[in-house]
Parts: structure tokens; C-alpha cells; sequence
């Protein structure tokens, strides 16, 4: 991993466990182990690496939820292998989860970068105007649709990460089955 990387990487598990706010700038370069000079070669500031992890996250989740989509396949089909793309992306990367969950949709994170990081939903986004479009699903806006595709996945990743509750394949196939009836049109 490159030095950058590292950076970027211990950014991300700090303000993952304390906040924005509670890591600072010198903190990340101790804990990083990379020099000063180094940190201040590829960021001016804190401020420019929160701006870098959260675009390249941004960017990892719709390049991950639109993996592997062919577009001869069923809405339906599509629709599950998007939902069971972010499910298995995010109980295999928790700092990712956490992030998403609590930083990617704070207030900390300004609505100027939230809007530049759209760019990276633009195939999801397709995905559902395309449902609109073609009369597959019910005429909502596509941001909320998003939101709630996101949110219905996140719900079961929670279920999931919580060691009382097994989650067996046939339930992960409900709630997608559940998801998928909620967007269809009438």
C-alpha cells in the first residue's frame, strides 16, 4: 500500500471509531506512521483527505452496486444482484458501512461534496429512471429511491452485524423480495 493509501486508510479507521471533529490532522500522521512531509505532499489539510475518502467511497459504492449487471437480464434479476452487491460490500468492509452510515451523512460532510459525489450514482440513478420510464416502477423521485434502496439494504447489513440473529440466505432473499414489491408500480 502506497503511502497516500495509508493515509487515507488510517483517516478512515479514526474517524470511523471518534468523528471528524475528534481526529485531527496530527493525529492521522502519527498514527499513519507517514511523515509529515509526505502527508502534506498528496493533502493540504484534513479537510482535503475527509474530501478524498468520501469521493473514493462515494465512488466505490455505485461502482459496487452495478457490478456484474448485464443489461439482457430482467429488472427483476438486476435489481437483486445491485441489492446483494451493496449487502456483501458492506458486511465485508465494516469501516465502509460505519462510514456510510455515520460520516458519509452527516452534517460534517458539506452539501457541496454530497452533490459533486452524485457523479458516482449516475448508473443507479439510470437503473431506476429506466423503471420509471419503462412503467416497472411506480413514478417516485429517483434521489428516494435511491435512499430507500440503500436504506433497505442497510437495515439487513444491521441485522446482520448483530451476533444474536443468524441470517440464512432464504431471509436475505425476502428482503430483497420485500425491497423489490416496494418500488413496483400498481
Amino acid at each position: 500500500m502506497n503511502k497516500k493509501s495509508i493515509v487515507l486508510q488510517t483517516t478512515l479507521e479514526l474517524i470511523t471509531t471518534q468523528g471528524i471533529r475528534a481526529t485531527s490532522l496530527s493525529q492521522i500522521i502519527k498514527e499513519s506512521g507517514v511523515a509529515n512531509g509526505t502527508v502534506y505532499h498528496h493533502f493540504k489539510n484534513k479537510e482535503e483527505i475527509i474530501t478524498e475518502l468520501y469521493l473514493m467511497l462515494t465512488q466505490d459504492f455505485g461502482t459496487v452496486v452495478m457490478r456484474n449487471i448485464e443489461e439482457e437480464e430482467d429488472v427483476k434479476k438486476q435489481f437483486a444482484i445491485m441489492w446483494l452487491n451493496l449487502f456483501h460490500y458492506f458486511v465485508n468492509n465494516p469501516l465502509a458501512f460505519v462510514f456510510s452510515e455515520q460520516i458519509a451523512r452527516s452534517s460534517e460532510i458539506p452539501q457541496s461534496l454530497k452533490d459533486q459525489a452524485r457523479q458516482y450514482y449516475k448508473e443507479i440513478e439510470s437503473f431506476f429512471r429506466a423503471g420509471v420510464r419503462n412503467k416497472i416502477f411506480k413514478s417516485y423521485n429517483t434521489m428516494v429511491m435511491e435512499e430507500l434502496f440503500f436504506g433497505n439494504v442497510v437495515s439487513i447489513v444491521k441485522i446482520h452485524e448483530n451476533e444474536k440473529v443468524k441470517l440464512l440466505d432464504k431471509h436475505i432473499n425476502q428482503a430483497i423480495e420485500i425491497s423489490w414489491k416496494g418500488f413496483l408500480k400498481d
